[in-house]
């Protein structure tokens, strides 16, 4: 189930996801906060960018020479590819494209809202850890909050839902990011890898 690319493995362990996901919640608080601002056209472009930094500085990292890389211009989709091939754990790869088709079906169709359907549509690309990692986070933050009014994950306004799935993709890709032989601890996607 792992792939290895210099001795490093880039396939997620599920004790890495939750392990991460709760050494970083500074980062995780950093990302709810830009995601959560604004309306649902804007909750799905920053989410789109976001992935596709974390996916760019993941590709840089494996790469001798990542200023080639930044001379070619990669549509989204070649983007996850290309960070596949070099290591990414291929279980992200249905998550990554549904983030790209959400992302166009705005860009193209002038849409305005998320919907349950994308909301659900998202949720159902991440693997059972995943799920269970959302679910985790969900209830955790339900517990921190006092009169705890939040409703069930199920009742969940759609954008609502769509963050924590984009809370857990960015988890994971910052995962493969820290693991990356090429990367400092930092896993800034705005960072650029060593050369």
């Amino acid at each position: 189930m792992c792939r290895t690319l210099t001795g490093v493995t880039l396939a997620l362990h599920p004790s890495q996801v939750s392990t991460t996901l709760g050494d970083k919640m500074d980062k995780i608080k950093d990302l709810i906060t830009v995601l959560k601002g604004g309306d649902d056209l804007g909750v799905v472009i920053r989410s789109h960018i976001i992935v596709e930094q974390y996916l760019n500085a993941l590709i840089e990292s494996l790469l001798r020479s990542p200023e080639h890389f930044r001379k070619i211009k990669l549509d989204y989709n070649g983007t996850v590819k290309l960070a596949i091939s070099l290591g990414l754990n291929p279980r992200f790869e249905s998550s990554l494209n549904a983030i790209g088709t959400i992302r166009n079906d705005f860009a193209h169709n002038m849409r305005h809202n998320i919907t349950v359907q994308d909301a659900n549509n998202l949720y159902n690309t991440l693997d059972s850890n995943d799920k269970s990692v959302l679910q985790s986070i969900f209830e955790s933050t339900k517990e921190k909050i006092e009169n705890n009014k939040i409703p069930k994950y199920k009742e969940l306004k759609p954008k609502d839902k769509f963050i924590l799935n984009i809370m857990v993709i960015c988890g994971n890709l910052h995962t493969a990011c820290n693991l990356s032989p090429n990367l400092s601890n930092s896993a800034d996607p705005k960072g650029r890898a060593a050369d």
